[in-house]
């Protein structure tokens, strides 16, 4: 990977980081986005809420996936393909790919991103109406978190990358 391909990552990059902002602005200024460690209910939202913020996390988690892709085709060299296509990208992502790159993602962070592709699978084969406000409680109280774990990973994957093509650390 030469220097040039890393500097068009960070700015593909840098910009879905811009639509998750937006995303979590959406969240926090209709009060879903929890400032501090606290659990959000929604047991008194109307059907038309509860679709809002499926689309939000649906909306979150495909900005999380638009980041994983570039990557995947900038630095690894392949998407993968396929019906599980989806789930085989995040676990793509937290490997380390001996003499490519270091791990995007922890193992951790991968569960935790699991848990909304999977959802994001749910509301895209199921009928709004039939969504369930414990479903989407934990993934928007645990949101906020998975959000600044995700951010953190990120922006050290893209350090580690420039030692690695600086030369002064070499890829696991």
């Amino acid at each position: 990977m030469k220097l040039r391909d890393l500097l068009i990552l960070e700015a593909r990059l840098a910009e879905e980081k811009d639509n998750v902002e937006r995303l979590r602005d959406t969240l926090q200024a209709k009060g879903f986005w929890a400032t501090a460690p606290q659990e959000i209910s929604l047991r008194q939202a109307d059907e038309f809420t509860l679709r809002a913020l499926a689309s939000v996390i649906l909306d979150y988690y495909t900005a999380i996936e638009n980041m994983f892709e570039e990557i995947a085709k900038v630095v690894d060299g392949s998407l993968p393909s396929g019906e599980e296509w989806h789930k085989d990208l995040l676990r793509q992502m937290k490997l380390d790919i001996n003499g490519i790159r270091p791990a995007v993602i922890t193992r951790e962070t991968f569960t935790f991103l699991d848990e909304y592709r999977k959802f994001r699978h749910l509301v895209r084969n199921i009928y709004g109406f039939n969504l369930l406000p414990e479903r989407l409680e934990p993934l928007l109280t645990r949101l906020p978190a998975v959000d600044r774990r995700l951010a953190g990973e990120i922006d050290g994957f893209i350090k580690k990358m420039y030692a690695i093509i600086r030369g002064s650390v070499p890829v696991e």
